[in-house]
């Protein structure tokens, strides 16, 4: 009897999990078949209909069946409702401009063995013939050609705890425009079908808010981009509000102490300025950076590594204990009052964004300029009087954001050079991305004037995980002077103006909305700039407050080696 009943258990196990499949099987479908018709099809790309709750009403029937013959009937629904296609056929005008389709695949009609032939053939059609009228849900961005503007989605930010059917609305919204529009889809480290497939049952099974939240931002980092992220932040939700009352650098797994900010505090749990902490509530960093790290968006491991500054050290509690060493040996394992987390607002001072420096000879004829300070008004100032240096070492590891880009290769250069190519979304045709130069068109598509005496010397660029999108651009327009030098640790790899979409709740979800690449075609997403003269952070340059990249600089400023 016992062998008996215990068969008949895993056989219901066995039915459990292969409906479960199948149903997955078949959302997946349908967010295709759904984003199909909302971005080829006349009817609906023109916003003739609301097409999020024909959704809702759809994957309601779905969840509560699982019946191939119900799902076929909600598809046949889906396709009445949009009717007849009478798009014209796409063609592509080559001589306008160069393409690139390595986003483009729509080879899950083929393979799908939940659709009927018929539906096949009409979806097949639709991708023949787009809607090639402006999408009421998916435009150009009027103020930043080729980056998508949704204008007409519906945030729904009354629904903080949405049920589960606007909670796959959320979800196939976001994976059909990142299917459609995200210049860097193919870079993903999943392909995007498996995304979809495995967020599925994150976004069913959420039943609450920490658990709705946590798979929101798993579905953020799927893209694996460092412009990734979710608004209003809800990142604390999967570590607690409480973070630790000091400023602190991670490396090898270690949390660096760099600026205390409660003195009372740190003094009763023995912790000063260089004190390493390896441990919290006795979870190794190590193995806290593998729990968190789905939830962070990234390009690559530095951006993650940056960005886990904001959890890997946090609390549920206003209590933690950090476990470690000093810089005189000592061990601790003490228990430190915790504040609620400020991180975003101390962004910039929590990772050295700033500087007194403007520029400063540092070393014969070796000039050093921070970046950041660097502006329109005082540029000539800045680089005029450096010109017979022999070298000008540029520190990137900032945000300069009052930099004039532009202009600067006017120092360097001895005629106008293109810096970066791009791609752009081509709005006729969901997927298709335009190639060219960036900025094609517009004066600064090349950077550099005529010159007949530019700077000679060497121009070394130090970089390193906090060097993202500009910065990181700004290397790329950089490097078209023949005699310049990265040095440093791989930077975050995340270029392109961002966009974001609403997301049920009131969120906006943001990635890279232009492809962004260095001037020989080569990738700069996810890969960051190239380094030439690689230096890493080791634990002891954060406890005596070291700069190994900066020192390394000087040293090839001076001797070329």
């Amino acid at each position: 009897m016992k062998r008996l009943i215990f068969v008949i258990l895993i056989a219901c196990a066995i039915g459990l999990n292969a409906q479960t499949k199948k149903q997955v099987s078949q959302l997946s479908d349908l967010c295709n078949v759904w984003g199909n018709l909302k971005y080829f099809h006349p009817e609906i790309a023109a916003g003739r209909h609301n097409w999020d709750s024909i959704l809702v009403v759809s994957a309601n029937q779905i969840l509560s069946s699982g019946n191939k013959s119900i799902f076929q009937n909600e598809i046949d629904k889906l396709l009445q409702i949009a009717g007849s296609n009478n798009s014209p056929e796409f063609e592509i005008d080559y001589s306008a401009h160069p393409y690139t389709y390595r986003n483009i695949d729509h080879s899950w009609v083929e393979r799908s063995k939940n659709l009927t032939k018929n539906q096949k053939s009409l979806l097949r059609y639709n991708y023949s013939h787009p809607y090639q009228v402006q999408n009421f849900y998916a435009q150009n961005n009027p103020d930043d050609d080729g980056n998508i503007w949704m204008p007409n989605e519906n945030p729904y930010p009354e629904m903080k705890m949405p049920d589960v059917n606007y909670r796959l609305l959320g979800l196939f919204r976001f994976w059909n425009v990142i299917n459609y529009y995200y210049p860097y889809k193919y870079a993903t480290d999943k392909k995007w079908d498996k995304v979809l497939i495995d967020l599925i049952p994150e976004f069913v099974n959420a039943n609450n808010t920490s658990a709705y939240h946590k798979a929101i931002l798993r579905m953020a980092a799927s893209i694996d981009d460092g412009h990734g992220g979710v608004y209003p932040f809800i990142d604390l939700e999967v570590v607690g509000k409480y973070s630790p009352p000091f400023y602190f650098k991670l490396t090898d797994n270690k949390a660096v102490v760099t600026k205390i900010l409660d003195e009372q505090a740190a003094k009763k749990a023995n912790l000063k300025e260089g004190s390493v902490i390896e441990k919290i509530n006795d979870v190794s960093l190590k193995a806290k950076a593998k729990e968190l790290w789905e939830y962070v968006p990234a390009g690559n491991a530095a951006g993650k590594y940056r960005d886990l500054h904001k959890l890997i050290l946090n609390s549920r509690e206003p209590l933690a204990i950090y476990t470690g060493y000093n810089s005189d040996g000592s061990k601790f394992s003490s228990e430190i009052k915790l504040v609620e987390s400020s991180y975003i607002q101390n962004f910039d001072s929590f990772h050295g964004f700033s500087s007194p420096t403007i520029s400063k000879i540092i070393a014969p004829e070796v000039a050093y300029v921070y970046a950041s300070n660097v502006t329109s008004k005082n540029r000539d100032s800045i680089f005029l009087p450096l010109m017979q240096t022999k070298a000008i070492i540029l520190d990137l590891r900032n945000y300069p954001r009052t930099m004039p880009s532009y202009t600067i290769p006017n120092y360097f250069l001895d005629n106008p050079t293109v810096y970066s190519t791009c791609t752009r979304n081509d709005f006729r045709y969901p997927g298709l991305l335009i190639y060219e130069n960036t900025n094609a068109g517009k004066w600064y598509e090349k950077v550099g004037e005529e010159n007949p005496s530019p700077y000679t010397g060497k121009l070394i660029l130090l970089v390193d995980y906090r060097t993202q999108s500009l910065p990181e651009f700004d290397c790329l327009i950089l490097k078209t002077y023949k005699n310049t030098i990265v040095v440093g640790n791989q930077t975050a790899g995340a270029d392109g103006n961002v966009t974001r979409i609403v997301f049920p709740g009131g969120y906006k979800i943001s990635f890279s909305g232009l492809g962004i690449y260095q001037a020989n075609g080569d990738e700069a997403q996810r890969v960051g700039i190239p380094i030439d003269i690689p230096v890493n952070y080791t634990v002891q340059d954060f406890v005596e407050d070291k700069d190994p990249i900066l020192k390394r600089a000087i040293e090839f400023a001076e001797t070329g080696k």
